[in-house]
């Protein structure tokens, strides 16, 4: 192997690797070979060679590229939830969470290189549009939103099932994500319009639009 060619993190395939770490070897040295070349010019084979595994093993957690791309927004998009929850206050009430989970989404993760990368590079032609198609986020939502309606009780107005607003929400983050607001790439500009018009369409009871945590 030429001096310059990265050392390969994995193993063959049957090198005793379990199934978890042979997944997370490969979307780790894809997210590296994107990062480097683009998206077009890392192809399975180099992947697999990155990672240190064979051409065959990559097919078999990853039938194509298209599962491969998805693995990876799931992935990053997970890794940026966790972080936002990190971030936000343990006293908050349940609107200042969303609307600050909301802030972080459309001034910061339009911002991240990977999503950039594979936006610019695939037909998706947008981060809003990545998310959407390849995350799973919109079960993620609806999953999070049926679990505080049984636990917080009336929150939500009446007549609002958890499938409808997990939808909102995430349309409403679709469309900060795409700058549909002017100015929604500010933390400030995108908090007012939060707090003024996405919290009093699903809330019962919504706080009025004030300085919040930032």
């Amino acid at each position: 192997m030429p001096a310059s060619s990265p050392r390969p993190r994995g193993r063959p395939a049957g090198g005793g690797n379990t199934a978890e770490q042979a997944r997370t070897a490969l979307m780790d040295a894809a997210e590296e070979l994107i990062l480097e070349r683009g998206f077009q010019a890392s192809t399975m084979e180099s992947i697999a060679a990155r990672a240190g595994y064979s051409r065959a093993a990559i097919y078999q957690h990853f039938p194509n590229r298209q599962k491969l791309l998805e693995a990876l927004v799931r992935r990053k998009t997970g890794v940026h939830q966790a972080q936002i929850l990190g971030r936000l206050p343990e006293t908050s009430d349940l609107p200042t969470l969303l609307v600050e989970s909301l802030v972080i989404v459309s001034t910061e993760l339009i911002h991240d290189p990977l999503l950039m990368t594979l936006s610019e590079q695939t037909e998706d032609g947008t981060i809003a549009h990545l998310i959407a198609n390849a995350s799973g986020l919109p079960e993620q939502i609806e999953q999070l939103v049926a679990a505080i309606a049984e636990h917080a009780g009336a929150v939500f107005r009446p007549g609002l099932a958890p499938g409808d607003i997990a939808t909102f929400l995430m349309t409403t983050a679709l469309t900060l994500l795409l700058g549909v607001v002017p100015g929604s790439d500010t933390p400030d500009v995108a908090r007012r319009y939060l707090q003024t018009f996405v919290m009093p369409a699903i809330f019962a009871d919504p706080p009025a639009p004030g300085p919040v945590f930032g």
